[in-house]
C-alpha cells in the first residue's frame, strides 16, 4: 500500500464524500476513488458503504482508519524530523482556535511564528472547545486553544491564563439580578450551552443544591451568539469577564455581582506527538507570547 492511498482514505473518511476529499486531495474524484479501490483490495477488506448520502465508514473501516491516521503521522514525524536535523521547519501547523481572535493573541503569535518559521504553513480552524479537542485527539489538528477541563486521556495541555465567567443578562433584570438568590436564579430565562462546555459544568454547579431544573428557553454554541441573545432580552447566560466589563460599561449587559467562576485558557496537543517538532515550535512560542 502507498501513503497517498490512506490519504485518500482518511480524507474520504473525514467527508464522507468522495469530491470534497478529491478537492482536499487536490486531484480528481476518479483518482480518490481507485485509490480507495486499490486499498480495499491489498488489505482484502471494505472499507466504506456506499451510500445516496455519501461515503460511510464500515465498522472495520472505522478501526483502520485510526490506524491509517497513526501511520501518516509517523511518515509526516519523520519528514519533520529529517528537516528539523538540517535546522529547517516546514509543513503544515494546524491549529484550532475557540474563541475570539484578540483574546487569543492571534496576530502576536502569528507573527512570531512566521519569523522564526518562514516555511511553515499556518492552518486555522474556528470551533467550540469540545469540537477542536476531539479534533486534536484524531490528528486533525496539531494544536488547539481551549477553555476549561480535557476530558480525554490522550490529550496534554500548557496554561496560557486564567480569567473569570460570570452572569449576564439584559439591563432590564439589573435590578432583579442584584438582588438574586440562587433560587430566584432559576427562575430567569437560561441560555443553554452545550453539554460538554465548561459553562454548562458552572450552571450544575451553581444549583448543585437545587431539585429544579433551570428555565432553558433556547441554546447557543458560541459566545458571540450567546452575546447577542442576552443583549437582545433573551436570557442570561455565562459569558468572560472581559466581555461583560466592556458591554457592562455601555449599558448593554448587567452583571450578577455575587458569582464568578474561574475560566482556564489552556493550549492542547496530542501526548503522543509531544516530540514532535511542530508541536514543541507552536507550543513554545504561543506560551511564550502569553508570558509575556
Amino acid at each position: 500500500m502507498e501513503l497517498y492511498q490512506l490519504k485518500s482514505f482518511v480524507t474520504v473518511a473525514d467527508t464522507g464524500n468522495l469530491t470534497q476529499a478529491a478537492e482536499r486531495l487536490f486531484t480528481s474524484q476518479p483518482s480518490v476513488s481507485a485509490h480507495i479501490k486499490a486499498l480495499e483490495e491489498q488489505l482484502e477488506i471494505k472499507l466504506f458503504d456506499r451510500t445516496p448520502k455519501g461515503m460511510r465508514l464500515t465498522d472495520n473501516g472505522i478501526t483502520l482508519r485510526e490506524k491509517a491516521q497513526l501511520v501518516l503521522n509517523a511518515s509526516n514525524d519523520l519528514k519533520l524530523k529529517a528537516q528539523t536535523l538540517q535546522g529547517i521547519l516546514t509543513g503544515q501547523a494546524k491549529i484550532g482556535l475557540n474563541t475570539d481572535a484578540d483574546y487569543l493573541k492571534l496576530a502576536k503569535w502569528h507573527h512570531c511564528l512566521l519569523s522564526k518559521y518562514p516555511s511553515l504553513k499556518i492552518q486555522l480552524t474556528q470551533g467550540s472547545s469540545t469540537e477542536l479537542l476531539k479534533k486534536v485527539s484524531s490528528g486533525q489538528l496539531d494544536v488547539s486553544f481551549f477553555s476549561g477541563d480535557s476530558y480525554l486521556e490522550e490529550i496534554g495541555y500548557k496554561e496560557l491564563f486564567t480569567t473569570n465567567a460570570v452572569i449576564a443578562a439584559s439591563p432590564k433584570w439589573k435590578e432583579q439580578l442584584e438582588n438574586a438568590e440562587e433560587k430566584d436564579l432559576l427562575k430567569l430565562p437560561w441560555i443553554y450551552p452545550e453539554p460538554l462546555c465548561i459553562y454548562h459544568r458552572f450552571i450544575k454547579r451553581l444549583f448543585e443544591n437545587s431539585n429544579i431544573e433551570p428555565n432553558w428557553i433556547t441554546s447557543s454554541a458560541t459566545e458571540d451568539s450567546t452575546i447577542a441573545l442576552i443583549k437582545s432580552g433573551v436570557g442570561i447566560a455565562f459569558i468572560r469577564d472581559d466581555e461583560a466589563e466592556k458591554l457592562f460599561e455601555n449599558d448593554e449587559i448587567a452583571i450578577y455581582p455575587r458569582e464568578s467562576f474561574s475560566l482556564p485558557l489552556r493550549i492542547a496537543y496530542l501526548n503522543s506527538r509531544e516530540e514532535d517538532p511542530i508541536i514543541k515550535a507552536l507550543l513554545e512560542i504561543i506560551v511564550k507570547v502569553f508570558k509575556h
